[in-house]
């Protein structure tokens, strides 16, 4: 049981991880190459479709992180729980930043109109960039635990 749960863990972190890192190196170059309307069209679509896989997907990896912290607790290995919660703790960041930093951007972005963004859309978009680099981070640190807690 201890070893389908590590997969499993393992598996959906590197999912969450893997989709937003090529979000960061792949897509958002793109995204930035393109002429401001085409942007905020592309972004306005991403925004519909991208969250309906990736909130169950975060969702799922933080429960199998947290599964596997207590399953490994409980099984008398401390040093695989420890890391195990430290992945568990940096997947909880990538949901917070998500919620808290990219989502009401989002939000706002959804209103806008490509035609006429708003004076201050590459600050704006610049804010979600940061948050976006900030929860991919959590999302492969807490990967790199995930393989760690499972390697000791």
């Amino acid at each position: 049981m201890m070893a389908v749960l590590a997969v499993v863990a393992l598996v959906l972190a590197g999912l969450v991880a893997g989709t937003m890192t090529v979000g960061l190196v792949a897509i958002r170059p793109a995204m930035h190459s393109l002429p401001v309307a085409s942007y905020i069209t592309v972004k306005q679509a991403f925004d519909i479709s991208y969250p309906k896989f990736m909130k169950p997907l975060q969702i799922a990896a933080l429960v199998a992180s947290l599964a596997l912290t207590v399953t490994s607790g409980l099984m008398g290995d401390p040093p695989a729980a420890t890391l195990a919660g430290l992945a568990f703790l940096s997947l909880l960041v990538n949901v917070i930043v998500t919620v808290r930093g990219d989502l009401p951007i989002n939000i706002a972005m959804a209103s806008w109109r490509p035609e006429q963004p708003p004076a201050d859309w590459e600050l704006q978009r610049s804010r979600w960039d940061r948050f976006n680099a900030i929860r991919t981070a959590a999302a492969v640190v807490g990967l790199i635990l995930l393989a760690a807690a499972v390697a000791v």
